[in-house]
């Protein structure tokens, strides 16, 4: 299982961001995570951030990966990130050419279904906020760069809304992905993942 890290950002906050990439490296994920940053002259701080996230997904569309992780700037880790994701039944299932999308940060997500034995829920695709860490599969990738303007409002809004139309919106159990309390760039509220476990570990398949 391939999977390309990318990660959204902008000059204002390498501090937060060197530290989030620290916090990575300190679990077991390997290789190099390509940042893309806000080059934007705008004023509305929303639009430069889509603007952003969509040129992040351009780049992603041509990793030779399986999947994409999209991250943003200001977060922790659980310690076996990357051992998680490989256990993740939801991932394993997943066949060439078909359609995933996913979170692994749950702010009070309200549920669809769930299947806790196996570290999943399905979520309501419009309850879905917060782009913190999402896993897609390339060719979701490739369908949400198509029919980006089809969907108003911010990353999240648009990557969770344009993907449910081909596939349901997974989300792990517990969160690997904590979201650190720094300010918002564009005055957004501060959220955080309850179920966060920086040491779970899935059993292995």
């Amino acid at each position: 299982m391939r999977i390309a890290a990318f990660m959204m950002s902008c000059a204002e906050r390498q501090a937060v961001r060197e530290e989030t990439l620290v916090n990575l490296s300190r679990s077991d994920w390997e290789g190099e995570v390509a940042v893309e940053l806000d080059r934007q002259s705008v004023e509305r701080r929303q639009e430069r951030q889509e603007t952003t996230a969509l040129r992040l997904l351009e780049r992603a569309q041509l990793a030779e990966a399986d999947f994409v992780l999209f991250l943003e700037d200001d977060l922790d880790f659980n310690l076996h990130l990357r051992h998680n994701l490989g256990q993740w039944a939801p991932l394993r299932e997943v066949g060439p050419r078909s359609h995933f999308f996913g979170s692994l940060y749950n702010p009070n997500i309200r549920i669809q279904s769930q299947e806790p034995a196996q570290a999943f829920f399905i979520a309501e695709p419009e309850c879905v906020y917060g782009s913190q860490a999402f896993i897609l599969a390339l060719p979701t990738v490739g369908y949400i760069v198509d029919g980006w303007s089809e969907v108003p409002g911010m990353q999240d809004i648009k990557m969770s809304r344009l993907a449910a139309r081909v596939c349901s919106v997974y989300y792990h159990m517990p969160s690997l992905v904590q979201h650190l309390r720094v300010p918002s760039v564009w005055g957004g509220g501060y959220h955080w993942a309850s179920d966060f476990d920086p040491v779970w570990r899935a059993r292995d398949a």
